[in-house]
């Protein structure tokens, strides 16, 4: 873990992947060339990024910026999915209630079924493979964060009534 508190942390400034880039090649110098795969948020992710992994023997899967060097543009409609690939990379666009881009290099871009039915249809729901797994991966990041965030509140709380208690002398 490192703990980014402003300007003066761990991570090389001047780095060609850029500090998104830096912190997760920081991060992930203990892990690389063992297989591992690294699911990413849309700050994370790029190709530059991506090849370096893909060079250290880790995949990656994660949402994008379509404003990312080198992204595919193409345009879909509702319910529609498109692939691109390259460079042993997969950019796929998927639209449901709104677009999704993702980039990887573990998947096909095969539609599986979500296991959901539509409302009004009833008829199954279908998901590239790449946002399935995605979602079932960063459902624990965002659990955990959701966890801390608990805590966080409860920190600062203390800290807020601690600060009122010193500074009037009396309980607030």
């Amino acid at each position: 873990m490192i703990l980014y508190s402003g300007t003066d942390v761990d991570i090389p400034a001047q780095d060609e992947h850029g500090f998104s880039g830096s912190v997760v090649k920081t991060m992930m110098e203990p892990l690389l060339n063992k297989g591992h795969i690294l699911f990413t948020n849309n700050y994370y992710t790029s190709p530059l990024l991506t090849r370096y992994l893909l060079a250290h023997n880790t995949g990656v899967c994660g949402t994008m910026k379509l404003i990312r060097k080198e992204i595919p543009v193409f345009g879909i409609g509702v319910g529609e999915c498109q692939l691109r690939k390259w460079d042993n990379m997969l950019s796929v666009r998927w639209k449901d209630r709104r677009e999704v881009n993702m980039l990887t290099t573990i998947h096909t871009g095969a539609m599986l079924d979500s296991g959901k039915v539509h409302f009004q249809t009833n008829n199954p729901m279908y998901k590239p493979d790449c946002v399935i797994d995605y979602n079932v991966n960063m459902c624990l990041v965002d659990k955990c964060d959701m966890m801390l965030g608990g805590v966080e509140c409860v920190h600062r709380i203390i800290i807020t009534n601690f600060e009122s208690i010193t500074n009037s002398g009396s309980p607030p």
